[in-house]
């Protein structure tokens, strides 16, 4: 493998690290959704009795969580991604 190369590698490795972190941010936020539609759909069902804000809340907590869900899975695919890139580079 040339020095070249290598030196793409690594460059595109540090690429994806870098988007990596953008994509965990978003799983936050996703997440952060997910928790704010738990405590609406508390506060409806629970505290209030108010049937609209508790279905919003689960709609909303329901997303969120789905959201996370395939944001998880493509971090961890991205993830691995890079591990395989910087293994590439190493032999």
């Amino acid at each position: 493998m040339s020095e070249a190369y290598k030196h793409y590698l690594i460059q595109e490795a540090k690429m994806q690290a870098r988007a990596l972190e953008r994509i965990a941010a978003w799983r936050r936020e996703a997440l952060s959704v997910a928790g704010i539609g738990i405590l609406l759909a508390y506060i409806g069902f629970v505290t209030e009795i108010n049937i609209l804000r508790g279905v919003f809340g689960i709609v909303t907590a329901v997303l969120g969580g789905g959201i996370a869900l395939l944001i998880h899975i493509g971090y961890k695919n991205g993830k691995k991604n890079v591990e395989h890139i910087l293994k590439a580079v190493q032999k």
